[in-house]
């Protein structure tokens, strides 16, 4: 039995839209468009018993089991929506295509003439400092080639290879003062001793007394150990030796340039105003600068 025509109203809502009738389809029409193709598509295929357009052939539908009036209907919805519809958005997009394209290339040339300019700027700024930077060469090669004789002359690398070598072995030394001194005694004895009061056992040398011997006056002992760590440690700890009966009044201090010793007396001299004017707080020295701490704060002194 044939089937009968009943409507699918496939284009009744483009026609509400009024999709297609200016003869121009814009892409914000899509969703119509697809929808109606869609019921389209399925009653076709729901009609032959397809499951899917891939399905459908010329043969299948040459059935008379479809009235001509349902037939005429799918072909004119077809034909509407590839005409009026489908046709209009490729053409459209096409063009748009076609004008992206050109304004991409003009892009592409401004960009091109951007950098250009800019490669030209910088071969201008380059040469620019190209032609600085010689000069100043010139200038200074031959202030250098004027003083490099005198300064690089072996008397005078030689003196600075020594100055290097002094400081570096001073940085390695330790200043006793407050140990008497006696005839015949042996130095290194009593510098061992007073690291025992420490708890420090380091390899040292070089100890004696330093300074010319004058009456009435006690040398202080010069010693020396591996390395500037070994001396920050030992140095410490010399507050221990207040609390040690026969050395509260033995300090030590590591061995300052002149300069140093200059600087350390100002640095004294500033505490003991500051520790006159602030008698509530407690002033010390650390690592070359006065360091104020709350009473109850131990400290002691490495400066």
């Amino acid at each position: 039995m044939a089937v009968q025509y009943r409507t699918g109203k496939y284009l009744d809502e483009i026609h509400e839209t009024s999709i297609g009738t200016d003869n121009v389809f814009c892409e914000i029409n899509v969703k119509e468009v697809q929808e109606s193709s869609r019921l389209l598509v399925n009653d076709i295929c729901k009609t032959f018993g397809a499951e899917s357009l891939t399905d459908l052939n010329p043969a299948m539908m040459n059935k008379n089991t479809v009235v001509k009036a349902q037939m005429a209907e799918w072909l004119f919805s077809a034909i509407y929506l590839l005409e009026q519809c489908s046709l209009p958005l490729m053409s459209n997009a096409r063009v748009q295509l076609e004008n992206l394209n050109e304004e991409k290339i003009e892009d592409q040339k401004s960009i091109i003439k951007l950098q250009s300019d800019l490669i030209s700027q910088k071969n201008e700024e380059l040469g620019l400092v190209s032609k600085t930077v010689e000069t100043e060469l010139k200038t200074y090669s031959s202030a250098l080639q004027q003083s490099c004789s005198t300064a690089l002359s072996p008397k005078n690398i030689a003196a600075a290879v020594q100055k290097v070598a002094r400081e570096d072995d001073r940085s390695k030394e330790i200043l006793v003062f407050g140990v008497a001194e006696e005839k015949g005694e042996c130095a290194t004895a009593k510098v061992a001793k007073i690291l025992e009061h420490l708890e420090e056992k380091p390899k040292f040398q070089q100890c004696r007394r330093i300074g010319q011997q004058r009456e009435n006056a006690v040398r202080p002992i010069k010693f020396n150990v591996r390395s500037t760590d070994i001396v920050y440690q030992i140095l410490s700890k010399a507050k221990r030796l207040r609390e040690v009966e026969g050395y509260k009044t033995v300090y030590l201090s590591p061995n300052r340039t002149p300069e140093e010793r200059v600087a350390r007396q100002k640095l004294v001299a500033e505490l003991k105003q500051k520790r006159i004017g602030d008698p509530n707080s407690r002033y010390f020295i650390r690592k070359g600068e006065i360091v104020q701490a709350a009473l109850d704060e131990s400290f002691h002194s490495t400066g």
